[in-house]
């Protein structure tokens, strides 16, 4: 890999052929007779090469094609022109690096932003309809948010099922004798009457659903769309390289939440169906709890 600093962008150079035949180019450039100007690019091989320096031509894979003053040109490794340039060849790297670091996100920022109604179109899309993301969101809040439509017994239940990543629906009911005598032979002693037992009774599909880091909202309005209110207007030519660095790293995560929304929403239809949630019934004792729980079960599909 070559990459050339020039002043508007970065050239990535396809061969070692197309540098050694820039004007100017030599590979035994005595150190002594020429002042460092400005490094110009850099280049990573698997195979190693010589240094340019002519008291040097140490092979390595890994270096800087630098400038001087007097026009000529030749590549170095970093020890190299640490050793020989001294100073100004450790902050010239320094700056040569962040000004590659800032060309990197610019272009990786426009990319972006010519994509930016694409990707818009694409948080719509998941956004609206019967089984869209603000619907699906909706319903999933009685199951996490104290208030009237679902108990706080099978918040609390779905709130521990969350924590311990365990999706199964037990209830607690008293032992039959056969099970105590089971019990008691087990543990060769007698056991305090009455005796209760946790069963299984469902699976609930899906439950993670309703954990934080499949939270659609937060996904899609939070995360995406108010950050992309926020990019929009910015002139990423202009942009210092702390804004550069910190928009570059969002961008790179768009493609990520939106494929983690995708999934989500999979997550949200399969949870949010009357066959799946209806054996929390069997845990709601209150009378008008359960009429309560009954009709969110009979707002869902």
């Amino acid at each position: 890999m070559i990459v050339l600093n020039e002043e508007k962008e970065l050239v990535r150079v396809e061969s070692w052929d197309e540098i050694i035949g820039r004007p100017g180019f030599t590979n035994n450039l005595d150190p002594n007779e020429h002042e460092l100007s400005k490094i110009i690019g850099q280049y990573a091989f698997s195979d190693k090469i010589a240094c340019g320096l002519s008291n040097c031509h140490t092979p390595h894979a890994r270096g800087y094609l630098v400038a001087t003053k007097s026009g000529q040109e030749t590549n170095i490794g970093k020890d190299c022109g640490k050793s020989y340039f001294g100073v100004d060849f450790v902050d010239l790297a320094a700056q040569f690096d962040r000004d590659m670091r800032d060309k990197e996100a610019r272009e990786r920022l426009w990319s972006f932003s010519f994509k930016l109604d694409e990707i818009k179109a694409t948080i719509r899309d998941l956004r609206e309809g019967e089984n869209g993301a603000d619907r699906l969101y909706r319903r999933t809040r009685p199951l996490v948010e104290p208030g009237k439509q679902v108990p706080l017994t099978v918040i609390r239940r779905i709130a521990n099922m969350l924590k311990t990543g365990d999706s199964s629906l037990s209830i607690d009911r008293e032992a039959t004798k056969h099970e105590i005598e089971m019990e008691e032979a087990r543990l060769g002693r007698k056991l305090t009457k009455p005796l209760f037992v946790s069963e299984k009774i469902s699976d609930i599909r899906a439950i993670e659903a309703l954990d934080q880091s499949n939270d659609l909202r937060q996904i899609l309005i939070i995360d995406l769309e108010e950050n992309i209110k926020a990019f929009e207007p910015m002139d990423i030519d202009s942009m210092t390289s702390k804004q550069l660095l910190e928009w570059s790293k969002w961008v790179g995560t768009v493609e990520q939440r939106l494929d983690t929304a995708r999934h989500s929403l999979e997550l949200a239809r399969a949870l949010l169906k009357r066959s799946n949630l209806s054996s929390f019934m069997q845990i709601i004792e209150n009378t008008d709890e359960r009429e309560d729980f009954n009709n969110y079960l009979n707002s869902l599909p």
